[in-house]
């Protein structure tokens, strides 16, 4: 397997060197208080309900996110191997 393979299909632990911007510690928070307001006012079901929701949207989060990366990644490999070319 190539290091770009590697790279793309294993992720070679980069992920947990990425700094994780202010905006996104912010809006974290903002949620898990809100989820916690919430969960102040329901039922065992219906926070099994909000648990699973916040759960689904995670991980439709993630896709997105993979999905962008892969993108990206093909795009930056397209540019990079256009500009040798073109030398």
């Amino acid at each position: 397997m190539s290091t770009i393979e590697d790279i793309f299909y294993n992720g070679r632990g980069y992920y947990e060197n990425i700094p994780v911007s202010e905006g996104y510690k912010k809006q974290i928070k903002k949620c898990a208080d809100l989820s916690d307001e919430l969960s102040k006012e329901l039922n065992d079901e219906q926070k099994k309900l909000l648990t699973e929701l916040i759960s689904g949207q995670g991980g439709l989060e993630a896709e997105s996110g993979i999905t962008h990366f892969a993108e990206g990644f093909k795009l930056g490999l397209a540019l990079a191997a256009e500009s040798f070319l073109l030398k």
